[in-house]
């Protein structure tokens, strides 16, 4: 069944499922950059310190995924929604969000951040 509602209406259950799901997440600062972790220390996003682009980069898994099938969004609608987020609870002010997906020995989306 599929349900129809406002773009307005959309926006406010995504930053209200956002804040819920993710509204407490954990600062965790290594090396030049700084992680928010959820309670597992799974990071959910993270920017360099010492960068001066304002990308943040959010879990591609986590979060585009989850926009792009259960809300049918975009990548500019979600993007939107992402840098009000960031600003309105985690104070990311000119964030511009970025998916990315790692598969590196140094930062992992699967193991905690200490």
């Amino acid at each position: 069944m599929k349900i129809i509602i406002t773009e307005s209406k959309r926006d406010r259950l995504v930053l209200n499922w956002l804040n819920k799901e993710f509204g407490d997440l954990t600062e965790v600062v290594r090396d030049d950059r700084t992680f928010y972790v959820d309670k597992d220390g799974l990071p959910l996003f993270y920017y360099n310190q010492d960068s001066k682009d304002g990308y943040v980069h959010i879990n591609y898994n986590r979060i585009w995924v989850f926009f792009e099938s259960i809300f049918g969004m975009d990548d500019l609608q979600t993007k939107d929604i992402l840098t009000i987020w960031l600003e309105e609870t985690y104070n990311l002010w000119g964030a511009t969000p970025i998916q990315i997906q790692f598969n590196s020995y140094v930062i992992s989306w699967r193991r905690p951040i200490k």
